[in-house]
């Protein structure tokens, strides 16, 4: 049966993050988490966690896109859930434990109820739009930092030439890298290379917009967006001074 209201979708995205990670470990026994999938870049637990997360979300009537199979149903419905059943795939075949389950339903509006499931640590980020955002059952909120020398900054990709941040942090998961600015862990995430798509950062987005994080793009398009093969490189950051600050030098 369809969901009803917000608070049952994060309920259904709870059970597809579950579905997500007992699927991912199955594969982790298997052996096969090296194992390559059927286009560059794919892992073969890619197609079958997705298959497994498609299975729990198609009774919604919903229609879906997703990063390992496309869109779904008709893109140009009112509702469409974004999903990245794992988010940081290498990560996860490598052992490293920074990797996500990310899933949005997104409105004609943008972006409505999201979750980032930290599938390694098992934090929980959630959020509603107008209702805040949420690490586990605690608000978040941001570092505050609006000093580019002393920001601590997620990249995914390194710019061409210097930028005067205190520190950078290439972690490996987008969806985990824009909630964690949003609870203040990083100061601000960026993309310098524009190759991240929708399904990367639609949860994301909406937890770090509730949660009062600064949002932009390295070329100035729109981040939300229903083309699976739109690439962007986004940019959040804790203050809009920052957000400034950081796209200025990483354009520059």
């Amino acid at each position: 049966m369809p969901a009803v209201d917000d608070e049952e979708w994060i309920g259904l995205f709870e059970e597809v993050a579950r579905v997500a990670g007992r699927s991912l470990e199955r594969h982790a026994r298997a052996g096969d988490l090296t194992a390559a999938g059927d286009r560059e870049g794919q892992y073969r637990f890619d197609v079958g966690v997705d298959e497994a997360v498609l299975e729990i979300l198609a009774p919604t009537g919903v229609p879906t896109l997703s990063e390992e199979s496309g869109v779904t149903g008709d893109p140009r419905s009112a509702e469409i859930i974004v999903v990245d059943p794992i988010d940081g795939s290498t990560n996860a075949s490598r052992g490293i434990p920074h990797f996500a389950c990310s899933i949005c339903l997104m409105d004609d509006y943008g972006p409505r109820v999201s979750l980032v499931a930290d599938l390694a640590l098992g934090e929980r980020f959630t959020a509603r739009r107008g209702h805040g955002a949420n690490l586990g059952d605690q608000p978040m909120t941001p570092s505050g930092c609006s000093d580019l020398a002393e920001a601590v900054v997620g990249i995914a990709g390194h710019p061409n030439h210097p930028v005067g941040w205190a520190q950078f942090r290439a972690l490996g998961s987008c969806a985990l890298d824009v909630s964690w600015v949003a609870c203040g862990r990083l100061d601000a995430f960026v993309d310098p290379i524009s190759h991240h798509g929708v399904w990367d950062y639609a949860a994301a987005h909406l937890i770090a917009k509730e949660a009062g994080v600064a949002s932009g793009e390295m070329s100035e398009l729109p981040l939300i967006h229903r083309d699976h093969s739109a690439r962007r490189g986004p940019i959040y950051a804790a203050t809009p001074d920052l957000l400034r600050a950081l796209r200025g030098e990483v354009v520059g």
